[in-house]
C-alpha cells in the first residue's frame, strides 16, 4: 500500500474518486444563450403569476378594465408556461437521456389549455352548476398529471438538484389540486416549481458556456 503526498492511503475503499467528473454530453441545437433566455422567461412567468395572484386577492380582477387585462395575462402565462414545459422536456431528454416525460408533459399542456379556455368562456356559476363540477373534475385531472410529471422528474437519471426540487414541488402542488380543498394554496408550491425550472435552465446554460 502506498501513501499519497497528503498521507492518505490510495487503497481506501471509502475514499471518493479522484478523477475528473464526467462532462455534460454534447447537445446539438442547444446553446448557453438559448438556455439563459429560457431561464429569464421562467422568471418572467413567476413574476406574472404573482401579479395575477395579487389582482385576484385584491378583488381588482372583477373590475371591467382590469378583468380584461387579467384574462390576457392569464392566457399569456398559460401559453408561456406550456412552452417552457415543452422546452424542459427537450432539455432533459438531451442532457440526461430522460424517458417517460412525453405523456405527462403533453397531457398537462392539453388539459391546461382546456382549463384556461373554460375559465375564459364560462361566466361565474353556482357551485351546483354542471360547469362548476366539470371544471373541478378538470382541476383534479390536472393535479393528477402534475403528480405524474413530478414522479417522472424525480426519476430523471443524474438530474440537477433543481430538477428534483421541481419534481417534489410539482407533486405537492398536484396533490393540493386533487384535494380541491387546498386548490387555491397550490399556487405556492407551483410557483416554487417554476423557480426551480428557471434554475435548471440557468444551470444548463452554465454548463454550455465554455462550448459556445
Amino acid at each position: 500500500m502506498r501513501d499519497d503526498p497528503a498521507g492518505r492511503r490510495d487503497d481506501n475503499p471509502y475514499a471518493p474518486p479522484r478523477g475528473a467528473l464526467p462532462a455534460a454530453p454534447p447537445m446539438p441545437g442547444w446553446s448557453s444563450a438559448q438556455l439563459r433566455v429560457l431561464g429569464y422567461l421562467g422568471l418572467a412567468t413567476v413574476l406574472g403569476s404573482l401579479v395575477s395572484a395579487l389582482l385576484s386577492l385584491g378583488g381588482l380582477i372583477r373590475m371591467p378594465g382590469v378583468a380584461l387585462y387579467g384574462d390576457w395575462l392569464g392566457l399569456s402565462l398559460v401559453l408561456l408556461g406550456n412552452y417552457l414545459l415543452l422546452r424542459l422536456k427537450g432539455f432533459a431528454e438531451a442532457r440526461f437521456a430522460a424517458r417517460g416525460l412525453a405523456g405527462p408533459v403533453w397531457l398537462s399542456v392539453a388539459l391546461g389549455l382546456l382549463l384556461e379556455a373554460a375559465a375564459l368562456s364560462f361566466e361565474p356559476a353556482p357551485l351546483a352548476s354542471w360547469k362548476a363540477w366539470l371544471y373541478a373534475a378538470g382541476l383534479i385531472g390536472y393535479g393528477g398529471l402534475l403528480v405524474w410529471l413530478g414522479v417522472r422528474l424525480l426519476a430523471v437519471p443524474g438530474g440537477f438538484q433543481a430538477l428534483r426540487g421541481a419534481g417534489w414541488l410539482a407533486i405537492a402542488g398536484g396533490l393540493m389540486l386533487v384535494s380541491l380543498v387546498f386548490a387555491a394554496q397550490a399556487m405556492l408550491p407551483l410557483l416554487g416549481a417554476q423557480l426551480a425550472l428557471a434554475r435548471v435552465f440557468f444551470r444548463g446554460a452554465a454548463e454550455l458556456r465554455g462550448r459556445d
